[in-house]
């Protein structure tokens, strides 16, 4: 063997002693099997020298049963001794169970639910509850929505007791009976249907209680003016959110314009001849001086007496919430005081027994009955008379916008100077009544 042979040799021997105490002074600093305790619970690292290298064998036993952990960096296998044994001493046998990405998944999620106050698994079964309600929506969209709808500060407030509310409020602002009745009526079928708070209202709720209505087109707009109001009132009493829109499927709908029908003089003449005394001041009502229904069914003697050639449809009687004088014509004057007893209410009897006495007139007197046929009458031939549209728009109750479009030129001022002399002959008894053409 040459020199420089021998040389390498020894040299190679020499290096692999110096990397061996190396190793061995590492070993020492380490005493195998490094022995974790955490009071009576005891987790052991041993030290495990394999062909393919060094490993550590975190040791502990759990259920009976021994379990090891292998590792190839020392300190790592130290820090999984320490939580074990942790984890031993305070009885958390499940966590013992998990390790690695796992147990790291589990820190997070307890770290999360600390400050709710709510279980893990409490946590994790209501997520997972809403998640299959919410059809794969994501929660937190579906939380931001709830907030967004329903406000922070909704207070709860059953549909029912809205609904009482809103109509005395509405009472103690002094708006019309009439007004009153029709928010009776229509706020109470909603509240009947809906026997619930207020925050549990969704838009298609109300999308359905307006398809199962069937109503004609004028009264399924009514509806929906009704039910604006009162989500607008309920709006302000903090009852629903004002980010919410109930009625953002339910649209209004177009009304088909019927033409306005009217009823001829003769046909007129024909119904006053077959009407007691009762009717036919109502019908005379009606015909000239163009009073609603209703209006005459409310209106007492003292309306007709109170202001001399004029009758008072006080705002508490009229459909509009809005008082207006009636200029009393001189046929209606006749007609007024035939049976006249001025006192009480014009029409003394019951709001049925109207309806069915005018039909039973019209039946006697063949003439066929017609919607609103006595105001129509009375306000078109009231145009043809004086040529004045703002005029018959500001006794009738209307705009005239609305006499324009149904009323205009449906008679001449022949006709109308003959529908205005209908009256009844003069009897022996008379009271005399102050008339005069306004």
């Amino acid at each position: 063997m040459s020199l420089r042979n021998v040389s390498a040799c020894y040299f190679g021997h020499f290096s692999d002693s110096i990397c061996a105490l190396k190793r061995n002074m590492k070993t020492k600093r380490n005493r195998f099997p490094i022995i974790v305790k955490r009071g009576s619970s005891v987790v052991k690292i041993y030290l495990d020298r394999k062909p393919t290298g060094t490993y550590y064998r975190v040791t502990y036993h759990l259920g009976g049963k021994r379990h090891r952990l292998n590792f190839v960096d020392l300190d790592k296998a130290k820090m999984e001794a320490e939580a074990k044994a942790a984890q031993l001493s305070r009885g958390d046998m499940d966590a013992m169970q998990i390790s690695g990405k796992d147990r790291l998944v589990y820190g997070r999620a307890m770290e999360a639910v600390k400050e709710t106050g709510v279980h893990l698994d409490a946590a994790a079964l209501e997520y997972a509850q809403a998640r299959k309600i919410l059809d794969g929506v994501p929660l937190v969209d579906a939380a931001r929505f709830y907030v967004r709808h329903h406000g922070r500060d909704v207070m709860r407030k059953p549909v029912s007791d809205a609904v009482r509310e809103m109509i005395e409020a509405k009472k103690a602002s002094g708006v019309s009976n009439v007004y009153l009745r029709d928010l009776r009526y229509r706020l109470g079928v909603f509240a009947e249907r809906f026997r619930c708070d207020f925050l549990s209202l969704t838009p298609d709720d109300v999308r359905f209680f307006f398809e199962s209505l069937k109503l004609s087109a004028r009264s399924f707009n009514n509806f929906l003016i009704a039910l604006k109001t009162f989500f607008r009132f309920a709006q302000d009493r903090g009852w629903l959110s004002k980010e919410v829109d109930l009625l953002t499927s339910v649209k209004r709908r177009k009304e088909k314009r019927t033409p306005v029908e009217i009823l001829t003089p003769k046909e007129m003449t024909a119904l006053l001849e077959h009407a007691t005394p009762e009717i036919a001041r109502c019908f005379a009502l009606g015909a000239f001086a163009g009073l609603r229904s209703e209006e005459i069914l409310r209106l007492e003697w003292s309306d007709v007496t109170r202001r001399p050639g004029y009758i008072e449809i006080a705002a508490d009687k009229a459909k509009t919430a809005a008082r207006r004088l009636v200029p009393i014509a001189d046929n209606l004057t006749r007609w007024l005081i035939w049976g006249n007893s001025a006192d009480g209410l014009v029409w003394p009897n019951t709001k049925t027994k109207f309806f069915k006495t005018r039909l039973r007139v019209a039946l006697k007197a063949k003439v066929k009955w017609k919607p609103n046929a006595l105001r129509h009458s009375w306000i078109s031939y009231r145009l043809a008379e004086i040529q004045d549209m703002n005029r018959v728009a500001l006794e009738a109750g209307n705009s005239p916008q609305m006499i324009f479009r149904h009323y205009r030129e449906l008679a001449t001022p022949e006709q109308a100077r003959t529908w205005f002399s209908i009256a009844p002959a003069m009897g022996e008894k008379v009271i005399a009544i102050s008339a005069g053409r306004r």
